[in-house]
């Protein structure tokens, strides 16, 4: 660990503290603590499923809370994901699309996220993470005035120069030591991301990478997988503790999410970047100080819902329209509206996407969510499309979609209306980094490249598909929103 480091970001904290230190004694104002875990499927939670996780630090905090049993992520790649998270706003809605391309992988700077709106209300704004996809690079830095990210280091490696791939991402412990270190002046909003889940590169103790090589099959990691999890839910009961004993986690609003799950070899996939359940079902742990909490809440619910339920129980309005939702009233045990879930992968023109080579069918996927239904749409590929009943196969087995045309053409319409589409591959976007080095770096994390995927597109009406037309606009028939298809 790196003590300089962590000197130096308690100092930066400490700078502008006003004298505010220690205990928050009857502050109005709590301090916010967002936890994401990348790569990290629900069902190997304990609070989930015990047969499968051992989390029992998680499993204290959701007792204390409340516990989402069908929380959706909007994408299953970490940086698109992420800022869906902060901002409260779907993967359309905010531009962040894809891991790499020429554009389309930086946040805007206009986007509000909650480092920036809390950092207007006074907040100390910091943020500790494990690896390079939740880095300024991708503009999640937005708000926050202490950012410990990890940008890569070019380093000469045989002749060329590669990023340096041990120091690429942290352990767990790694990361908590650091978070330890930066504890202090309030109100604070602290985001903590751990990264372990992921991959094998770096193991909790007690397991090496010969270890790891045994596990020469998808299946054979499942156990690793599970190791680190455990491992993860370990450092966070490190860091509650941490929190204690500084009077800091009593008061506390605390968010437990996932960004994504891991395919683990369900639906033929090991990975992640597909919209099955697996991959988009994440869990979610809502612990708000001083309420009696619903212990489980099984109503779909979105990650874009987190934004406006932590700006809800701090008094707060979002300073512009978001897609989400509060979820005080469910938390609280009120009725609230049912909820409709979005979901994209936009494999095709993300040049980390070297999955498409593998799977083409999965090029460009859009997904719609009810509670009992799920649509995941196709364009280029409309007849290899997918439905879903939930309520009855939450495992995804049997396909609706040529029995049930009237679910799929009402989720059609829905999806429609919602417009997520992109139809073009991205313009140039210059954030002042070298585009081969990041995907060298990205490669090294085991994001495999690929050029574009050569596209035509047409639009047509869910209802009306066998017309289409050259350029986007309703239906002439009646009046409907555009569907994107391919020729």
């Amino acid at each position: 660990m790196n003590a300089a480091r962590i000197l130096l970001l308690g100092l930066a904290l400490g700078a502008g503290a006003c004298g505010k230190t220690g205990s928050r004694s009857g502050a109005a104002r709590p301090n916010v603590i967002l936890i994401t875990l990348d790569t990290t499927r629900a069902d190997y939670l304990s609070c989930y499923d015990p047969a499968r996780g051992k989390t029992p630090n998680l499993d204290a905090l959701a007792a204390e809370g409340t516990r989402f049993d069908l929380a959706l992520s909007t994408a299953a790649v970490t940086p698109v994901a992420h800022a869906s998270i902060l901002t409260g706003l779907y993967n359309h809605e905010h531009g962040l699309r894809v891991i790499f391309a020429e554009g389309g992988y930086r946040l805007p700077a206009e986007a509000h996220t909650l480092a920036t709106v809390l950092a207007a209300q006074g907040y100390r704004t910091l943020a500790v993470h494990s690896a390079f996809p939740v880095s300024r690079f991708f503009g999640l830095e937005r708000g926050f005035e202490v950012f410990e990210d990890l940008q890569t280091e070019l380093a000469e490696q045989q002749g060329e120069f590669r990023w340096d791939v041990l120091s690429f991402q942290r352990r767990a412990d790694e990361t908590t030591a650091l978070v330890e270190g930066v504890l202090g002046p309030e109100p604070f909003f602290l985001w903590v991301h751990y990264w372990d889940p992921h991959d094998l590169a770096k193991l909790p103790p007690g397991l090496t990478q010969r270890d790891a090589r045994r596990a020469s099959t998808p299946e054979g990691v499942q156990p690793f997988y599970a190791e680190e999890i455990t491992y993860v839910d370990q450092q966070i009961g490190r860091l509650f503790d941490a929190l204690r004993a500084r009077d800091l986690f009593d008061d506390a609003l605390i968010v437990v999410v996932a960004d994504h799950g891991q395919g683990l070899m369900d639906h033929g996939w090991a990975a992640h970047r597909l919209l099955y359940q697996e991959g988009i079902r994440v869990p979610l742990i809502v612990r708000a100080p001083g309420v009696r909490s619903t212990s489980v809440v099984p109503e779909l619910v979105r990650t874009v819902d987190i934004y406006p339920t932590v700006l809800d129980y701090l008094g707060l309005q979002p300073p512009a329209p978001v897609s989400g939702r509060s979820l005080r009233a469910l938390m609280e045990g009120a009725p609230d509206e049912p909820r409709v879930a979005f979901a994209d992968q936009i494999n095709g023109y993300d040049w980390n996407a070297g999955m498409v080579r593998e799977r083409p069918l999965d090029d460009f996927l859009y997904a719609i969510i009810e509670r009992d239904w799920k649509l995941v749409y196709r364009p280029r590929h409309v007849e290899q499309s997918e439905l879903y009943q939930l309520g009855v196969d939450p495992h995804e087995l049997h396909d609706l979609f040529a029995s049930r045309p009237e679910v799929a053409q009402r989720l059609l319409e829905r999806l429609a209306e919602e417009a997520p589409w992109v139809s073009e591959p991205f313009a140039p976007l210059h954030a002042g980094a070298d585009a081969s080095e990041v995907q060298r770096a990205l490669n090294d994390l085991g994001y495999t490249g690929t050029e574009p995927v050569a596209t035509a597109w047409a639009w047509t009406c869910p209802r009306h598909r066998a017309e289409r037309w050259d350029e986007r606009r309703n239906c002439p028939q009646c009046g409907g929103a555009p569907l994107l298809i391919g020729r």
